[in-house]
């Protein structure tokens, strides 16, 4: 490695034959350091864009519910943050009664670092494995644009950042680029108010669950119809992207 030299390390696989290597990168985490790979083989095609606009599914991300999708599936949220939360506190206080500067407390801290980084080993494969399920069963997937640096500042901020939305929407994008599919981020105002069925704007409290709209009489899941909401505006986005780039061809 430039400025550094050689390093030993462990390798979990090798590279294979007629690949280039493009970039090395070193990240400390609290178990020791990893370094990754970014290998190039030109004998790959560039994956072209080739899905079914029509195969197309909205989802509506929670905090009860990881996500509720139009299609009325939905994924419970795993918690994984507060699920390790007691294992986490003890480990944490064994830390602040180590002296500071001793071997102890080192090590204290080493093993706190390491269960934070098992929670978070553990949130990046269910996103991983959601994405999956939703690539294996959709072309399109229309996702909400949310503020998180935003909403990160309330007092559900624990709770969203256990949740790991953004990282569940960068991983769902890549998926689906690397795949030909296609990830669609829509605006999200208004999608729980407003009614799926004919559009009328129906407020109602956080609290409020459901949605029953007065105009059409229609009832459901708040979380559903905002899925539904999100999918139309989805399906609506994709044909304007459409005819933009049909025009200037």
């Amino acid at each position: 490695m430039s400025k550094i030299g050689d390093i030993k390390v462990i390798a979990h696989r090798p590279v294979p034959d007629g690949f280039d290597i493009k970039t090395v990168s070193v990240t400390k985490k609290a178990d020791g350091y990893y370094v990754t790979l970014s290998l190039d083989d030109k004998t790959v095609p560039t994956i072209k864009p080739d899905f079914n606009p029509d195969n197309i599914v909205g989802i509506d991300v929670g905090l009860i519910d990881f996500y509720v999708a139009s299609d009325n599936t939905r994924i419970a949220a795993p918690k994984h943050l507060r699920k390790a939360e007691r294992r986490l506190k003890s480990v944490q206080r064994r830390v602040s009664r180590r002296k500071k500067g001793s071997n102890r407390r080192r090590k204290a801290i080493q093993k706190l670092g390491r269960q934070h980084k098992k929670v978070a080993d553990a949130r990046k494969d269910f996103h991983f494995k959601t994405a999956k399920t939703l690539l294996d069963k959709y072309d399109v997937v229309a996702v909400e644009k949310l503020n998180i640096k935003g909403l990160v500042k309330t007092r559900l901020a624990k709770s969203i950042n256990d949740a790991g939305w953004s990282q569940f929407v960068t991983i769902l994008s890549n998926k689906a680029v690397n795949a030909g599919l296609k990830v669609i981020a829509i605006n999200p105002n208004g999608t729980s108010q407003e009614c799926s069925i004919c559009g009328h704007k129906v407020k109602k409290l956080l609290s409020q669950r459901m949605h029953n709209c007065p105009i059409c009489h229609a009832s459901l899941c708040r979380d559903l119809n905002a899925a539904i909401n999100i999918k139309n505006r989805g399906a609506h986005g994709l044909k304007a992207q459409s005819m933009s780039s049909y025009r200037s061809h």
